[in-house]
């Protein structure tokens, strides 16, 4: 069974497992060491709108999944979602028992009226999660990341 948790100080070593470059093909590039860490900071703030999660089974931190505002767009502040998983945890349907677990959170809090997650074009895996979580492909566009863009789908969930 899929949990969420929020991030804790022992969480970063996820970071680094998930900075690999398995797991950064979809991404512009990895993250250096100052980023990473910059991440982690981030992630353990409780002050800022939205969480970083821990996506547990059982004992286990397998990946882990977050929602935070973007205001991009002008018309509305909506919240934007994004997940990885270990390599070794993939393909046994968690990161879409931990996304249909957000999405009722999200729901729940009722603060804004949409979700939405921006996969690289070409990362097959989560492109077919968004579909399967019911998120409606709104369009392609360069997504800035890392520094750099993207070229990434907009999929968007009205909640």
């Amino acid at each position: 069974m899929v949990t969420l948790r929020p991030w804790q100080p022992a969480d970063r070593p996820l970071l680094d497992g998930f900075n690999t470059a398995e797991m950064t093909a979809h991404q512009v590039r990895p993250e250096s060491a100052e980023e990473l860490e910059k991440r982690h900071r981030r992630y353990l703030r409780t002050d800022l709108p939205g969480a970083m999660l821990v996506i547990c089974v059982g004992e286990d931190a397998v990946g882990a999944i977050g929602y935070w505002e973007n205001d991009e767009d002008a018309d509305a502040v909506v919240w934007e979602t994004g997940w990885s998983v270990l390599p070794e945890f993939q393909g046994r349907g968690h990161a879409g028992s931990a996304l249909a677990t957000l999405i009722g959170i999200v729901r729940a809090e009722g603060t804004h009226p949409e979700i939405h997650a921006y996969p690289a074009v070409d990362n097959a895996p989560s492109n077919a999660l968004c579909r399967h979580a019911g998120f409606t492909l709104r369009g392609t566009r360069p997504f800035p990341f890392r520094g750099e863009e993207l070229l990434s789908n907009d999929w968007a969930l009205v909640l």
